[in-house]
């Protein structure tokens, strides 16, 4: 088995320097309405970015809504290739054009040899306009015959396919590199189908413009055909024998083989941040090849004695396994680790600086370009200043840093505070400030609170205190409503408040001292990762005897706040759990906060 192991480490050691782009590169994505999408594209650049930290490759994102072969909204195609390639001087282009050229009916070869003859076009003016330019020409993404019935016999995704074998030998012609963005979309479909037809339908909505799942599986394909390493990062560990056994693309220190074993990591690179919290991404991973081929970031210990062991990353845990699973390998890559949490901010700002190039190009450059305007350079190279300090931070924040493992023997810590039936286990306060509110009930699984006439609020404690501790919950406010997470609380609401307010002007995850002085509000950016209109998972940690609060929204650290003081109610360090329901004009007349799976992990 370590002979295997070893010879594995070393054929994806040698995949990875044979990764298509290069340091240096410059990549323009170049497309119609579903590269206009920019999803596979950002995905693709951050896979990229976070998989090869210490690559300055540089993505430019160019696809334009209703484009063929011959151009289209953005002006025919010698405009196209002028302004938006070739003014940026790539070294990679990647071609993803046919979905409109088809024209949705069944193959004609007129329609065809329009496609065919404006294709070979579009590749002998990029060479001769960049010399020595990479091109990855991409085979059609699928037109959904699979969840849905074709229109037509034969079905259109047939004509696509088509028309990508054409790309396939035109690229044998033309040393082109070419993706295929279609097969494993449709294998992934087929799949999806046969598990969850309904939700399965909505990987590719319109049958025509995946959303983000779809995508995800497209950037795999495309990655893949760049011989895209599979590999985040691996390590194994020989509890048997006290020793590290091998690693991967990571540096291991401080190891320590006792009841706990546990060692410090600093991987080369991060996780694609992936939500497997969002049902229609789920079932396209599940439905595919994309975690085993492109995501793999491994915790392998063997020698455990039998029964349940959890993993813990600088302190929070992360999942719960049996010795037979950590022994074989589990993957983290999907974990919200700090890794995770780390490569899904990398991902916001690719989607920011691709946005800030977006609306410089498409709401100024080409709608002013014939209008002679004096100060229209200024504005573009503001937006492109602008845009490099984005790049500038989604590159340094790409670079791993070391955590902190602990594998413990035994099941997680968490213990339920709500029995998901009935409110055993909490009580109403009758001396809170807010009110004393009895709309207070267990609806389909989760706490509703509500005002139970307008202005009269309240809160709902927990019956046991608590110390140190992390509490876990899932969140659903109607829009309107001023709520809140009370931590180490008095009968009265004295406490520290992690703020809840889903209204104009409010804020999720931020410190708020309720009735207590001297505690200064800390408002946190929390926007970008919220889930309006549905359930947010939130879990914030209280620890010291001045606290120390720190804040995760859907996996995401937003909040990492220490008190100057203990300014709780006559300097208590323990306290009940609270939700609150706003007194007064802060909640919206018949709106509703919603609480589930609450759980609590008292810490050492």
């Amino acid at each position: 088995m370590q002979r295997y192991t070893i010879l594995f480490f070393a054929v994806a050691a040698l995949l990875a320097q044979d990764f298509h782009l290069e340091d240096g590169d410059r990549v323009i994505f170049f497309g119609d309405s579903i590269t206009d999408q920019r999803l596979y594209t950002t995905f693709t650049e951050t896979y990229a970015v976070t998989r090869f930290p210490n690559r300055t490759i540089t993505f430019v994102h160019s696809g334009w809504g209703g484009d063929r072969v011959t151009g289209g909204g953005g002006g025919g195609i010698d405009i196209r290739l002028k302004r938006d390639i070739a003014a940026y001087k790539p070294s990679v282009v990647t071609i993803m054009l046919g979905m409109n050229d088809g024209r949705v009916r069944a193959f004609d070869q007129q329609i065809f040899d329009i496609y065919a003859n404006g294709y070979k076009k579009i590749v002998k003016d990029l060479k001769a306009a960049n010399p020595g330019v990479r091109i990855t020409a991409i085979r059609p993404s699928p037109y959904d015959d699979v969840t849905q019935e074709p229109r037509f016999t034969g079905g259109y995704n047939d004509v696509l396919v088509r028309y990508g074998q054409f790309i396939q030998e035109l690229a044998a012609k033309e040393n082109l590199h070419v993706a295929d963005l279609n097969t494993s979309v449709v294998a992934m479909l087929a799949k999806a189908k046969s598990i969850a037809l309904e939700d399965s339908r909505k990987i590719v909505p319109d049958r025509v413009h995946p959303a983000a799942s779809g995508h995800l599986i497209m950037a795999a394909a495309l990655l893949k055909s760049w011989n895209a390493p599979a590999v985040v990062s691996s390590v194994s560990l020989d509890a048997g024998n006290r020793r590290v056994a091998g690693s991967e693309r990571t540096s291991i220190s401080g190891a320590k083989f006792e009841r706990t074993v546990s060692w410090t990591q600093l991987d080369e690179a991060l996780p694609m941040p992936v939500d497997m919290a969002d049902p229609i991404m789920a079932l396209a991973v599940s439905s595919s090849d994309f975690q085993t081929s492109l995501n793999r970031q491994i915790v392998q210990v063997t020698g455990l004695s039998d029964g349940p062991y959890t993993l813990r990353i600088d302190g929070s845990e992360i999942a719960t396994r049996p010795a037979s699973s950590w022994a074989q390998g589990v993957n983290i890559s999907t974990l919200h680790t700090p890794m995770w949490d780390q490569a899904a901010r990398v991902h916001a700002l690719t989607l920011e600086h691709n946005s800030i190039h977006f609306a410089r190009w498409r709401a100024l450059e080409v709608p002013f370009e014939k209008d002679g305007l004096a100060t229209m350079q200024q504005a573009l190279s503001a937006l492109d200043a602008l845009e490099a300090e984005l790049v500038a931070r989604q590159r340094a924040l790409a670079k791993p840093a070391a955590h902190r493992f602990e594998l413990l023997p035994g099941g997680s810590n968490f213990r339920p505070l709500f029995n998901g039936n009935d409110l055993s286990g909490w009580h109403i306060s009758r001396v809170n400030h807010h009110g004393q509110t009895q709309g207070w009930k267990v609806e389909n699984g989760a706490i509703t609170g509500t005002q139970d006439r307008p202005g009269h609020g309240g809160i709902i404690l927990t019956d046991r205190s608590f110390k140190n501790f992390e509490v876990s919950l899932e969140i659903n406010p109607d829009f309107g409503c001023d709520g809140g997470l009370f931590l180490r609380s008095s009968e009265k609401g004295e406490a520290y408040q992690v703020l809840l307010d889903n209204l104009d002007g409010g804020a999720i995850g931020g410190i708020y001292g309720e009735r207590l002085k001297g505690v200064e509000t800390f408002m946190p950016q929390w926007q970008k990762w919220y889930k309006r209109g549905g359930w947010n998972h939130l879990r914030a940690r209280i620890e010291g005897d001045t606290p120390h609060i720190r804040v995760w929204l859907n996996g995401i650290k937003i909040t990492d706040w220490t008190d100057t003081a203990n300014h709780a109610a006559e300097g208590a360090t323990n306290g009940m759990i609270a939700v609150q329901v706003h007194a007064g004009n802060r909640w919206i007349p018949g709106g509703k906060h919603r609480f589930r799976n609450i759980m609590v992990r008292e810490l050492e």
